[in-house]
């Protein structure tokens, strides 16, 4: 179940209505999936059978944002390089186009920095989306267990690429 931290006054909340309508206000999109249908056997479930199980809201999704390219990235302590490629994520950074990320299994936050207004930590766990859309200043933190696997959405053919400032 998610959980929203406001910085510096101390709200927080795992209601999802609730943080959908906090982070909404800052234009970024936070819903939920029934992750219940994704019975993995023996620990993750495997790219293809994520990408099967989740067809019709990936489809959905592709067709409001569209969003060309879907695919599916594994984190764990044992991937090679993983303090290095967190380094990248764990930076103030925003993109060209939206960060769409559903979490299928573990955890990690991302820290919105928005225009106006205070930073905010959306942790998602498993079940849970979330849409930051172009140019929003944002980082992306896993917990400390470091392991998520994620369903991730882009416009671009590219993939993933960071900007900083």
């Amino acid at each position: 179940m998610a959980e929203l931290r406001v910085h510096g006054d101390g709200t927080t909340t795992d209601k999802p209505e609730e943080i959908a309508s906090f982070t909404a206000d800052y234009g970024v999109d936070f819903e939920q999936w029934n992750i219940d249908k994704l019975e993995a056997e023996d620990g993750r479930a495997d790219e293809d059978e994520i990408m099967d199980v989740f067809d019709e809201e990936i489809e959905s999704l592709k067709a409001q944002g569209n969003y060309n390219l879907v695919d599916v990235v594994s984190l764990t302590p044992d991937t090679p390089d993983l303090d290095e490629l967190l380094s990248k994520f764990d930076r103030d950074h925003h993109h060209k186009e939206d960060e769409v990320r559903f979490v299928v299994d573990g955890r990690g936050v991302f820290t919105i920095h928005p225009d106006e207004g205070t930073s905010f930590d959306v942790e998602l766990h498993p079940g849970d989306l979330i849409v930051i859309p172009d140019g929003t200043e944002h980082a992306f933190t896993l917990c400390e267990d470091k392991n998520i696997q994620c369903i991730r959405f882009f416009q671009s053919e590219d993939g993933w690429e960071a900007h900083y400032d």
